[in-house]
């Protein structure tokens, strides 16, 4: 393990400038395969719950716990963040072999999180070459306005609403940045991106890690939760979330339903207005 997983002023001039950098190394190809395989358990022993069971592992396994909180992703991230950082969720982007796509869109839009101090490691468990469909960024995209987005609810589209930018993009100028297993790429919160069909005959798994400053504050619904990674919570705009004690135990799973009943009237808080 490298004595520090800082950046250079030059990454950070980078990031700054297109909104996201890529690729950066995290994990060991041997670590990879290890957390690849803890969450293909749980998978297995959830059935045909499985995208529910992966939710969560911050706060349900005291593993993704300790995976959130390592080093390699937290100083990077609060080089780009500051001192103070919260991490807001953990989601899985799983593209089985077949069609199904992630459009383009903007993370700030529907989120609820003001100010926008906020960035998305996006951490690949298998290789995620250009035949899986890797992200795919707008350069500079994060610099310019937030667009509306309209709800396509798409059979092949991965997001939640199949919500699509109401803006002219220009695919040939998207950059695609392709990663091997272990790597990642950091993007900010308001940068355009998405990703095309994964074509091969493996799971192309990404694991996304959403970490904020702690300015940043749920502006959709009360009691959303965050797990304080490095440094302080001097706003406590959020309950913060305690190291699990067990496993996926009893009160762990209680706490992820909790958090996911909130979570969810945040993410599609128009489902809920009278």
């Amino acid at each position: 393990m490298p004595a520090s997983s800082h950046l250079t002023p030059v990454q950070i001039a980078s990031f700054d400038r297109d909104g996201f950098l890529s690729p950066l190394p995290l994990f060991s190809a041997d670590e990879a395969s290890s957390y690849r395989r803890l969450l293909e358990e749980i998978e297995a022993d959830a059935g045909d719950k499985a995208a529910m069971a992966r939710s969560g592992i911050q706060i349900t396994t005291r593993w993704g716990w300790d995976l959130v909180h390592d080093p390699r992703l937290v100083e990077p991230v609060s080089d780009l963040l500051g001192e103070n950082v919260l991490l807001w969720s953990v989601d899985w982007f799983i593209k089985d072999p077949g069609t199904r796509f992630v459009s383009y869109h903007q993370d700030a839009t529907y989120w609820g999180l003001e100010p926008h101090h906020v960035v998305s490691a996006w951490v690949a468990l298998s290789d995620a070459s250009m035949p899986t469909g890797p992200m795919k960024f707008i350069t500079g995209s994060h610099k310019g306005p937030l667009y509306e987005q309209e709800d396509t609810f798409g059979q092949d589209n991965m997001l939640s609403r199949g919500q699509v930018i109401k803006a002219e993009v220009n695919d040939t100028e998207a950059v695609a940045t392709p990663l091997a297993a272990g790597e990642m790429s950091l993007h900010h919160v308001c940068t355009i991106h998405g990703s095309d069909p994964n074509t091969t005959r493996d799971r192309r798994i990404g694991m996304v890690l959403r970490y904020c400053a702690s300015d940043v504050r749920q502006t959709k619904v009360d009691g959303d939760r965050a797990v304080l990674v490095n440094g302080v919570d001097e706003y406590g705009h959020f309950d913060l979330v305690p190291r699990p004690a067990a496993d996926r135990g009893t009160a762990e799973l209680a706490a992820l339903k909790a958090h996911g009943q909130i979570r969810q009237r945040a993410l599609h808080s128009a489902d809920y207005e009278n």
